[in-house]
């Protein structure tokens, strides 16, 4: 993932940043994310690719900002973290570098983001000043998590582009999820090991070599 991102001149208009927890925790909902975005024919950009790079963090995350028409945001981890007793702030500003790009930015892109919750109405605790928008709450469930995505997606796709359902994304991320023992031995790299973090960009890889294959899943 992090070459082939790292390597490519990848459309704006199809580019999707991606701000959420990166943690082992919510790898089954980043995943449901992911899968969903490439599904509905967009690009997802996450602050991890190109790990090796020399630029720094919030160098990285502001080129993929300003190179991205659209973003996703989960602003839905607030609890404090079990070694410094402390909340982390990356994700609510990363969203405010979002939202700038889109209200001061000078581009032609039609820049929209979505905004993510888990509990109905926490957002409005914690994130007021967002007051009057209107996020989507996931529950925690990745097939929510599917459906918000698609929902979101199919309405800035061009005219008449078709976008699947959420259901038959839904049975689609399963059929990928049964076909990825094969996948994982074509890479070498062991289920263990592609249920981990670390190894996400190895299950982006197998991903989109499953969304490539002669579309006998459609």
């Amino acid at each position: 993932m992090a070459e082939a991102l790292a390597s490519a001149e990848l459309p704006p208009e199809l580019s999707v940043f991606v701000n959420c927890p990166f943690d082992d925790t919510y790898l089954p909902l980043l995943r449901a994310m992911v899968f969903t975005i490439h599904d509905c024919g967009f690009i997802a950009r996450l602050a991890i690719e190109d790990a090796g790079s020399g630029e720094t963090r919030i160098d990285k995350i502001a080129r993929i900002v300003e190179s991205s028409r659209l973003s996703i945001h989960d602003i839905s981890r607030v609890e404090l973290s079990a070694g410094s007793q402390l909340p982390r702030f990356n994700m609510p500003f990363e969203c405010g570098l979002a939202w700038g790009c889109m209200l001061f930015g000078q581009s032609d892109l039609q820049r929209d983001l979505l905004l993510l919750d888990s509990k109905l109405y926490q957002d409005k605790q914690t994130l007021s000043d967002l007051a009057g928008q209107d996020p989507s709450y996931h529950g925690n469930d990745p097939h929510t998590m599917i459906s918000k995505v698609r929902h979101f997606l199919a309405k800035k796709k061009p005219a008449g582009e078709r976008t699947r359902g959420g259901a038959a994304i839904v049975n689609r991320f399963a059929a990928f999820e049964t076909k990825l023992p094969e996948l994982c031995a074509r890479l070498d790299i062991s289920m263990d090991e592609i249920h981990r973090f670390d190894y996400l960009g190895d299950w982006i890889v197998a991903m989109s070599e499953w969304l490539l294959e002669p579309d006998t899943h459609a």
